[in-house]
């Protein structure tokens, strides 16, 4: 059964509830502190009062007078006084408290060497302790409504500037280009907060400035020389080449395709081609046909079978740059490192899975092949490529907001299975 999460509680709404929490508390203490420092005081009163009137009564008796009591109040004793009932019996001398078909506060003394007991009903006392006990819950209820109250108001104070700057910092990380933040910047901990996000923006626009123009600047000077090189191998195709010649030709031209495309791929990191500009998005089956059209033949001059096949359809449309460059360099590899077999390519319903019957990889590789500088014991000193790397494929794959993992293959080799649907589904669900 999946687990659900309620949402966090905004930092707003812990500063009122903690605030209304406090003020509760505060109050219930006062209230409670306040109830006993009644019931003790009404304990002293009311044991005053009774023991004064044991002294009148017995007094009034010693001078062979009745004894005039309250309408609530008994007197028992010996005679010519009512003998106590049996549950007022050998209660020991002074204040206290009886339930007997009532409450009553009783207070014993001694009259001719008797018991003396005198009692008062309580009834009037618990009338008043009711309506206490009410009013003092009214008054903590009451309290917590205004400290809900007054914890709103103190939260809206205090979250309003930390608000504002969330939203600008929020816009100004949508821009393509920096912009100082358009909040006043308090002496406060908010007005910190405020330099360091200004600033640490900053250097970050800074920095992907430099990257943009250092990425773009290399493949502008590069694509000249590239494009003589292509030139020259072009020309050098057309003249009478040995079998030997030809193929070294071939490699020059094909080394210099995966330098354009190397290229490429870099100038589409520096100018967001995947977002703003670049060839129009194509659905997965389309551009794995085309990778997989681009290598049968390399793939045929080894003596391997490349297949393409179709487990389910990978819906969506997709940068031909970035997956075309992702499943290119995943089936280069594969070509690379199987010396027999076959390749395959397989569509997913989530993405794609590139396998092969190679020597796969050992130990704990499948977890550290995608760390810059780290290759596969198979990996060979003379394999033909552009250098691209896992790296730079798992970092592709991070900024397209795919996931990339390897395995071992059915046919025994290594498998690099690329899922983009639930990454996309992940992402907008975060957003939610």
């Amino acid at each position: 059964m999946p687990v659900r999460h309620s949402p966090p509680r905004s930092l707003a709404q812990r500063i009122m509830l903690s605030f209304a929490l406090l003020v509760t508390f505060v109050a219930g203490f006062y209230a409670f502190a306040l109830y006993q420092s009644i019931e003790f005081t009404e304990q002293q009163l009311i044991s005053g009062i009774l023991r004064d009137e044991v002294a009148r009564a017995v007094d009034t008796l010693e001078r062979g007078e009745t004894p005039r009591l309250p309408e609530d109040t008994r007197l028992y004793g010996a005679p010519p006084l009512e003998a106590p009932p049996p549950a007022m019996r050998g209660l020991p001398e002074g204040f206290g408290e009886l339930s007997n078909n009532g409450d009553f506060f009783v207070h014993t003394g001694a009259w001719r060497g008797e018991p003396l007991v005198l009692t008062r009903d309580q009834l009037g006392f618990e009338d008043t302790e009711r309506v206490f006990r009410r009013i003092t819950l009214f008054s903590v209820l009451a309290v917590f409504f205004l400290g809900l109250l007054a914890g709103w108001i103190l939260a809206r104070n205090i979250m309003k500037p930390v608000k504002t700057l969330s939203d600008e910092v929020r816009k100004a990380s949508a821009a393509r280009t920096y912009e100082p933040l358009s909040v006043e910047l308090t002496n406060d901990e908010v007005g910190e907060l405020a330099r360091i996000c200004d600033g640490a923006m900053k250097r970050l626009h800074e920095a992907l400035q430099r990257e943009k123009a250092f990425t773009g600047d290399v493949s502008h000077e590069l694509r000249t020389p590239l494009t003589v090189i292509e030139t020259s191998a072009e020309l050098l195709s057309m003249t009478p080449l040995s079998p030997a010649q030809a193929k070294q030709v071939e490699r020059i031209t094909r080394s210099a395709g995966d330098m354009r495309e190397l290229m490429s791929l870099f100038l589409s990191f520096a100018r967001l081609l995947n977002e703003t500009t670049g060839p129009e998005p194509d659905s997965a089956a389309g551009i794995l046909k085309t990778v997989a059209d681009t290598w049968e033949p390399f793939a045929a001059e080894k003596g391997l079978a490349l297949v393409l096949r179709r487990e389910a359809e990978c819906p969506g449309a997709y940068s031909p740059v970035m997956l075309g460059t992702v499943a290119n360099n995943l089936v280069k590899n594969a070509v690379a490192y199987t010396e027999s077999g076959v390749v395959t390519i397989t569509e997913t319903s989530e993405g794609f899975i590139v396998s092969d019957s190679g020597p796969g990889l050992a130990g704990d590789e499948a977890a550290r092949i995608f760390e810059h500088g780290v290759r596969g014991s198979a990996a060979v000193a003379d394999t033909s490529g552009a250098g691209l790397g896992l790296s730079i494929i798992s970092r592709i794959c991070h900024r397209s907001g795919w996931t990339v993992t390897a395995g071992k293959a059915r046919e025994g080799g290594a498998a690099f299975t690329v899922t983009m649907t639930k990454a996309a589904d992940a992402r907008r669900a975060d957003r939610l």
